[in-house]
Order: C-alpha cells, then sequence, then structure tokens
C-alpha cells in the first residue's frame, strides 16, 4: 500500500508532467500559494485536497496510487521495447551497465570517455525510459530492482550471446587471477532446483563484493563472471545413450 510520501510525491510529478504550478493548486484550493507549500512539504493534505488536486490535474486518486505503487515494487525486467532502444545505441548500453553497477556520476566522467553533458544525455534517456529517476545534482535512483535480469531471450540478451560471450569464452582462463568450472552430470529436478538457488545465491554475494568495494581505495579493473545453469546434454555425447 502507498503510503502518504508516495502519495504526495506522486502529485508533486503529476502536477509537473501536467504543467501546472503550485499557483494553479493554490487557486483551486483558494489559499495562498505559502500555504500549498507547507501543506506539500509537511504532506498534510487531506482527501478532499488530493481530490481536488487530481481534479486539476485531469488524474483520479486510482491513477495516483496506482501510480506510486509502481515505483514502490521496482522491476525485475524491462519490457522488450526497453530493451530494444537501449541495446540500439551501444554508448546507451553501457551507461546502462554503469548505472545498473551503481557507478557515481563523478566517476562516469572521470573514468570513461563521456563529456558531463554526454553522459547527463544518456542519463536523461534512461529516465525517459523508466530504468532511473534522475535526481536533483545527477543523482541516480534505479526503478529496477538489485534482483534484476535481462529477459529470456530478449534483445540485450540476445547481443550478449552474439557479442560478449563469444568474446568472454574465447579467452583460455591462466591467469592466475582467472577462474573456470564446467562440471555436469545426471540430476533429479529437486536438485536442479537446488542448485538454481545455489547460483542465484552466489550472484547476490558477487554483485554485492562489487559494491562493497566501492568505498576502497585499491585500483581498480574491469572482471566479469558467469553463471549458468540449464538441464542439456552434449550433441556428441547422445550417440552413448541407451535411450
Amino acid at each position: 500500500m502507498a503510503g502518504r510520501t508516495q502519495i504526495v510525491t506522486e502529485l508533486k510529478r503529476a502536477l509537473r508532467a501536467s504543467g501546472h504550478t503550485y499557483t494553479d493548486v493554490a487557486r483551486k484550493l483558494e489559499l495562498s500559494v505559502a500555504s500549498v507549500k507547507r501543506l506539500f512539504s509537511q504532506e498534510d493534505l487531506s482527501l478532499a485536497r488530493i481530490d481536488a488536486i487530481c481534479e486539476l490535474i485531469g488524474l483520479g486518486l486510482v491513477e495516483i496510487l496506482d501510480l506510486a505503487r509502481e515505483r514502490m515494487t521496482p522491476a525485475t525486467q524491462l519490457s522488450v521495447a526497453q530493451e530494444s532502444e537501449i541495446v540500439s545505441d551501444l554508448r546507451l548500453l553501457f551507461m546502462t551497465w554503469l548505472v545498473l553497477i551503481r557507478t557515481p556520476f563523478e566517476e562516469m566522467i572521470h573514468s570513461y570517455r563521456f563529456t558531463e553533458r554526454e553522459a547527463l544525455k544518456y542519463l536523461i534517456r534512461l529516465d525517459r525510459l523508466k530504468v532511473i529517476e534522475l535526481q536533483p545534482g545527477n543523482r541516480v535512483r534505479l526503478l529496477v530492482s538489485r534482483h534484476f535480469s535481462w529477459r529470456a531471450g530478449g534483445p540485450v540478451q540476445k547481443y550478449i550471446n552474439q557479442k560478449l560471450l563469444r568474446e568472454f569464452f574465447a579467452g583460455h582462463f591462466t591467469d592466475p587471477t582467472a577462474e573456470f568450472f564446467f562440471h555436469g552430470g545426471r540430476v533429479s529436478e529437486a536438485a536442479l532446483a537446488r542448485m538454481k538457488r545455489a547460483l542465484q545465491g552466489a550472484a547476490r554475494e558477487c554483485a554485492e563484493i562489487i559494491e562493497r568495494d566501492r568505498s576502497s581505495d585499491a585500483e581498480r579493473f574491469g572482471a566479469a563472471y558467469v553463471l549458468a545453469l540449464r538441464p542439456w546434454n552434449y550433441s556428441g555425447f547422445r550417440q552413448f545413450d541407451r535411450n
């Protein structure tokens, strides 16, 4: 259930989107502008006043509540249309990756070849795609869950399979800092489910390690890891099966 803060925040957004100002609200509520600002800042809006503001901006209270609930429940996946736009521009895809790993705006400018204007342009696109909410001071609030994943078989995953994974697995993983395991076996459905949960836990732990590492002063370099699991038999071995 959306709380008072979320409802008031959504009303502010709706006012801006509809082109209305506090002056318009003051006229509608028959109050001074100062009184309206105080009501919003103190989140002291009665149901009757919320209804009047909704009437002013042409939205119903139910729509405001729905919008507030949507923002309270981060998306775990994007739509095909959102992914298609992201993958259509390599710089936008890279910027998406930066925000997903919670890269501060200052680091985007300092560590990568983006001017402040260029970085801001891509952040605005991600804001319009509802991947982030761009806040004052070029701060970013993610609108996707910590457990976000690309759509299975979707535009971004296809790009990853065709481009990134081919290059990633072309390496021999012989560097002392590298690690590679490939193992499988015949398992029950229950064991497969347990293995899936174990990999999901490992993925969350790795993501948390990366996030905590931002607070250290150690030199950083690019690294990647892949966790994958699916029912599968190598086609070259099928000739040995009895059934």
